[in-house]
């Protein structure tokens, strides 16, 4: 039997409350929305109901000047996911899913219907099967809170606020995945609802083809998912650090990279050059970050360094800056962050081989080129391969599995900063992007989805395209899941 774990463990900022507006508005579409209230009491907000507007900001705050949602179902059921669906189908409403609601491009919102299913966070583990039993709202922090007492563990983020449902459906990174896998390869089964409002179960054997999908396609392209079931592992003890080193920046990122690049599967980084704003400096601090975890004791992790720290040693800050031995869940917390709203845009690329010393120098050269906001820019690379490889690239959706580094470029900044250096900076940011091609594949993460990237569809699939097609084809003939870079109907 199996054990209900981490219901309402914490409340991320901007979630609110399952308030409901009593009095919807009047209409935009001229879609009867009192008849969709009536369908689901309580659960559809209006403009000006309570917490719509919170509830309706993107994460990404770049959007944040987009249209807002006529309405928002705050889902409590696979049920109410299906009334919603052919509600909206039926009144020619455009919609779209939510569950953390971390898309860089900001699909997940629409001037229709926002389906909104992160108040569903329950997490069930069977001790029989070891199995984890997932709701399509958890969120990281669920993941930690409801894990975390049975000691096993997923493929999960750091990012506390992001959806489980949205980092499944497009592969999912994480600092275990050189181990046992991405988060879509533990994934055994998934609920979807479909445009045609059937509930349908996705596993090997059921409706294959949208379990095949699942696993990779990314989110909101052929239904709305109400549930997973991952296949967990064991917890172990780990290495947990972030070191950062200031000074001899080139030559510490060349060892660390070539470290990375022969790195055992039980390793598991996120290595960054990182610029930050310096008030009385006309150039930006720059330095290297190595941040991440290690299944195996802190003196070994250090013999991985041995050349790195022959070049220089970290500094170690107390209080941000740390290399120690932890049980798995607390280390954890040691390297999560919260994931508030931010202002940001950011590029992958795929790395099929080593970075060689003119890249190096060209990551360099541009972050010290930096046209600066008030918060920060970097490039940063994942460690992937390891268990990654195990399978095959048109195994599951997800097509990238012969690379070594996920790479990607990133800028940050605020409200304050002038519209004029924001620009300066993005600008800056596609120039990078450009010049790191020559050493890249043409090959996008789709969880990093990006509205610069014009070749989009086969940079996110590849030869897993026409497959995909196919089968949004057969479940979503009308494209009514659809978004600017969602499975099209056509190639």
């Amino acid at each position: 039997m199996g054990l209900a774990l981490g219901v309402g463990v914490a409340k991320i900022g901007g979630l609110g409350s399952l308030g409901g507006c009593a009095e919807p508005l009047a209409e935009g579409t001229g879609a009867d929305w009192n008849a969709l209230a009536r369908l689901l009491p309580g659960r559809v907000l209006r403009p000006g109901g309570v917490d719509f507007d919170d509830i309706a900001t993107p994460w990404n705050l770049r959007w944040s000047d987009r249209p807002r949602p006529e309405g928002i179902v705050r889902a409590a059921s696979a049920e109410d996911v299906r009334t919603a669906i052919l509600w909206a189908r039926d009144n020619g409403v455009p919609l779209v899913a939510r569950s953390g609601g971390h898309s860089y491009a900001g699909y997940s919102t629409t001037d229709g219907l926002i389906i909104d299913v992160s108040t569903m966070t329950e997490i069930r583990y069977d001790p029989a099967s070891e199995r984890a039993f997932v709701n399509a709202g958890a969120r990281n922090t669920h993941v930690y809170a409801a894990l975390g007492e049975v000691d096993r563990t997923v493929t999960h983020g750091r990012c506390l606020g992001v959806g489980v449902a949205g980092l499944v459906l497009g592969g999912g990174v994480g600092f275990n995945m050189r181990r046992i896998g991405l988060t879509c390869d533990q994934l055994v089964e998934t609920d979807i609802v479909t445009a045609d409002g059937e509930i349908l179960k996705c596993n090997a054997s059921e409706n294959a083809d949208l379990f095949w999908a699942a696993r990779g396609a990314g989110g909101g392209n052929f239904g709305i998912h109400t549930s997973f079931t991952f296949q967990t592992h064991a917890a172990p003890r780990l290495t947990v650090f972030n070191l950062v080193w200031r000074t001899r920046q080139e030559a510490v990122l060349r060892a660390l990279l070539d470290v990375l690049h022969a790195a055992p599967n039980e390793l598991g980084v996120k290595v960054s050059v990182t610029a930050k704003p310096v008030a009385s400096a006309h150039a930006p601090e720059i330095a290297v970050n190595l941040l991440g975890q290690y299944a195996g004791t802190k003196a070994a992790f250090e013999e991985l360094l041995t050349s790195v720290y022959q070049v220089a040693r970290p500094d170690l800050r107390p209080g941000t800056e740390f290399i120690e031995e932890a049980d798995y869940w607390p280390g954890q917390e040691k390297l999560s962050e919260p994931g508030h709203r931010e202002f940001a845009y950011e590029r992958s690329r795929y790395v099929m081989k080593p970075l060689s010393d003119t890249a190096i120098g060209v990551i360099f050269a541009h972050l010290r080129a930096w046209p600066e906001t008030s918060v920060g820019a970097m490039w940063k690379g994942f460690l992937t391969g390891g268990a990654i490889r195990d399978v095959a690239p048109n195994a599951t959706a997800f097509v990238h599995r012969r690379d070594w580094l996920l790479s990607g470029t990133e800028v940050n900044w605020t409200a304050s900063d002038a519209p004029e250096q924001v620009k300066r900076s993005m600008t800056w940011m596609d120039g990078f992007h450009a010049a790191m091609r020559p050493y890249t594949s043409d090959e996008c993460y789709q969880n990093f989805i990006d509205d610069g990237e014009t070749d989009w569809r086969r940079a996110y699939y590849g030869e897993n395209l026409e497959r995909l097609v196919q089968i949004k084809r057969k479940h979503d003939p009308r494209n009514v899941f659809h978004y600017a870079q969602s499975v099209p109907l056509t190639i």
